[in-house]
């Protein structure tokens, strides 16, 4: 910038400040006018705050880049047990190949983990970058109209539509991800073809066969399970949010609507419905909406009505080296136990989990043949690393109302 710009940019500044005081002067402004804008300023920036240290978060995670790094010769075979390092060399060489693939897996994991870490960050940190500049405004109207009620002191029910109407903005801002290629294709790559998929969840169909009142299967893709709920003449239709997923169903003549699944159930009678059916959906649900499903499906379900819940597993770390971060849009697992906790609450009288989609044999580990007590105790230690690793990829939890 030259010194005659900057001197015009003075000069501008100077008329400003004399313009502001002339018309403070006249009493062309309201009193209390900037002690209200400096409250609404406040009120505004109060939720955009971050509060977090990003340098230190920023260096905690390059450490990882250091220490992540898994290795046989990491493993100590130090013991005071008088030879007992020579059994544990013994050991090693006879379970080496089992250890370097539980090491190259948990390798894979670890730089996934930190490639994942880093893009979190990123996001803290610029916001702005991942989000419509139309919804923040308009979430920032919507915050400085429940301030104008909270300063009047009416918690009124319009309080509660605000409410409702900002968590309504975050979920489409949360849900707003739209890439060039197709759901289609993308279900048909890492999922499966149509008689694949109905052999996976035949068995799963059969929990509603015989249901009282129509299923609903929320999230239903390109109809799959609608279509054994069919074959087992149940009354049922599908819910599904992506336009073209729906047209293939309807292709096959299939009843399934365009539609998010949430806001159909919100307008769907009370005690009205069969059955419901969510399989791989919670795991694409923020926190809150997991909690206003479950309140949800009690509600609109008819007492004996069943649900049946299909998700990731995360008690199984196979699942985070292979299925759950494949697809951009999983936002977290629901650990079974949690998701059981909800249920009951709900008060759903039935509670029970099926484990589902076993890892394949060849990547669980192999026991050691042979005799004798060092045969049981590696068998052993096998096992328990096999339950840790290679659980069930899946689980469905099916509750009875």
């Amino acid at each position: 910038m030259t010194e005659s710009s900057e001197e015009s940019v003075e000069d501008l500044l100077e008329r400003l400040r004399q313009r502001v005081a002339e018309r403070e002067q006249r009493g062309e402004y309201p009193p209390g006018l900037e002690d209200e804008l400096d409250a609404h300023f406040e009120r505004i920036a109060v939720h955009r705050r971050s509060g977090s240290d990003f340098d230190a978060l920023r260096r905690r995670i390059a450490g990882l880049e250091h220490s992540g790094s898994f290795s046989p010769d990491n493993i100590a075979f130090d013991t005071r047990v008088p030879g007992g390092s020579q059994v544990h060399r013994t050991v090693a060489k006879i379970v080496s190949r089992q250890t370097e693939g539980v090491l190259a897996q948990m390798q894979r994991f670890s730089d996934a983990l930190r490639e994942v870490l880093w893009d979190i960050v990123g996001a803290l940190e610029s916001p702005a970058a991942h989000t419509h500049v139309e919804l923040a405004g308009e979430l920032d109207a919507v915050f400085e109209r429940l301030a104008s009620y909270e300063r009047a002191g009416s918690p009124t029910t319009a309080i509660a539509g605000l409410a409702q109407r900002v968590q309504e903005l975050e979920s489409i801002k949360r849900h707003d991800f739209t890439p060039w290629y197709s759901n289609e294709r993308f279900e048909q790559e890492f999922r499966g073809d149509a008689e694949e998929l109905r052999r996976r969840y035949e068995v799963l169909a059969r929990y509603f066969d015989g249901c009282e009142g129509r299923v609903v299967d929320i999230g239903c893709g390109r109809g799959e399970f609608v279509e054994l709920l069919l074959e087992l003449g149940v009354n049922c239709m599908g819910i599904e949010i992506d336009s073209d997923l729906v047209r293939t169903a309807a292709d096959n003549g299939l009843p399934v609507e365009f539609g998010d699944g949430m806001s159909w159930l919100r307008t769907t009678p009370d005690s009205s419905l069969g059955g419901l059916s969510l399989i791989q959906v919670v795991e694409h649900l923020a926190a809150q909406e997991v909690v206003d499903l479950v309140a949800l499906a009690a509600r609109k379900l008819r007492p004996g009505g069943k649900i049946v819940v299909e998700t990731v597993n995360p008690q199984s770390l196979y699942v985070f080296a292979h299925s759950f971060y494949l697809d951009p849009t999983h936002l977290a697992p629901v650990h079974p136990a949690y998701l059981m906790f909800l249920f009951r609450e709900a008060g759903f009288a039935k509670v029970d989990i099926e484990w589902r989609s076993p890892p394949p044999q060849d990547d669980i580990l192999d026991t050691v043949e042979g005799t004798g007590d060092l045969e049981t105790t590696i068998n052993a230690n096998v096992r328990r690393l096999n339950q840790l690793l290679f659980a069930a990829q899946d689980y469905a939890l099916i509750a009875t109302r």
